[in-house]
């Protein structure tokens, strides 16, 4: 099937949506401080734009000082979920159609998600390999599928490695708080040589961490993000992430809508493990 044949269904689905209806789709986010989820509103306003639909970004969380988004279905033609909880979700119901992105696929919804298990997998294999035996997981303390993914993912590998010891600190979206947090441990833990995160930005809490106990990247610990945000490349030494198809996630999220195809089943991307310079071999 080609491009054109694609955009045929979606033109018509976009002209029926406009009549009699607002020609607006909600993403719906956990925060409005992440870059993350602006790329997933990149992907899918460009598909809305071509077929005269808007896309506006809603937050659940009251970092930005908003609160609860006050659900009118007179004000939005549906919702596109993203990297919330499955109770969040069942908060947005009220009759207009819904795809989950990056969020649970048993909440009886089309969804689109990533392979982020796979992804934490290849992280753990990677320290692993060059001879880590003491990880720790920096787990964002956010009640979302996506980052219980991770976390599952994380603890079976290590499991699976035998003599590998995997610890676990949770943290919040907070970049002092979570240095802290980071630091704490590893003045507490000084056998730890890994640290994988849940996100670019507490792995650049990481890297504030360690700095500020005067030790090295990757010569004392070996630092692994999440996501590919713009600062892993910018960051000293250059972070090892893996890539999350975030524009993509979006792009095929608002496409499922505009074609209504937003019959419960699951559609899967893929994830890649992006190696730079914040890993090496264990000093110790």
């Amino acid at each position: 099937m080609t491009r054109k044949d694609v955009a045929r269904p979606l033109g018509l689905s976009a002209r029926s949506l406009r009549l009699g209806r607002t020609g607006t789709v909600m993403l719906v986010v956990p925060s409005l401080t992440n870059p993350h989820f602006a790329e997933v509103h990149s992907g899918a306003a460009r598909v809305g734009a071509d077929h005269g639909i808007g896309v506006i970004v809603y937050p659940l969380s009251r970092e930005d000082g908003t609160g609860t988004f006050p659900f009118l279905r007179q004000a939005i033609d549906g919702v596109l979920a993203c990297a919330v909880s499955a109770g969040s979700i069942d908060l947005l119901r009220d009759g207009v159609a819904r795809v989950a992105l990056d969020s649970d696929p048993d909440a009886g919804l089309c969804s689109v998600t990533m392979e982020v298990a796979a992804g934490m997998r290849s992280a753990v294999d990677h320290l692993v390999g060059l001879g880590h035996r003491h990880i720790l997981h920096v787990r964002a303390e956010r009640d979302a599928w996506t980052f219980a993914q991770r976390t599952e993912a994380f603890d079976g590998r290590i499991a699976a490695h035998g003599r590998v010891r995997g610890r676990s600190l949770a943290v919040p979206f907070d970049g002092a708080r979570t240095r802290e947090l980071i630091r704490d441990r590893l003045r507490g833990d000084p056998s730890l040589t890994g640290i994988i995160c849940d996100d670019d930005n507490l792995a650049a809490c990481a890297y504030s961490a360690v700095h500020s106990l005067g030790l090295s990247i990757p010569g004392d610990l070996s630092v692994i993000g999440f996501d590919d945000l713009p600062l892993a490349s910018l960051l000293v030494p250059a972070l090892t992430t893996v890539r999350l198809p975030a524009r993509e996630l979006g792009r095929l999220g608002m496409e499922k809508f505009l074609s209504h195809d937003t019959a419960p089943r699951r559609t899967v991307m893929p994830v890649e493990f992006v190696e730079r310079e914040s890993v090496g071999p264990p000093k110790r």
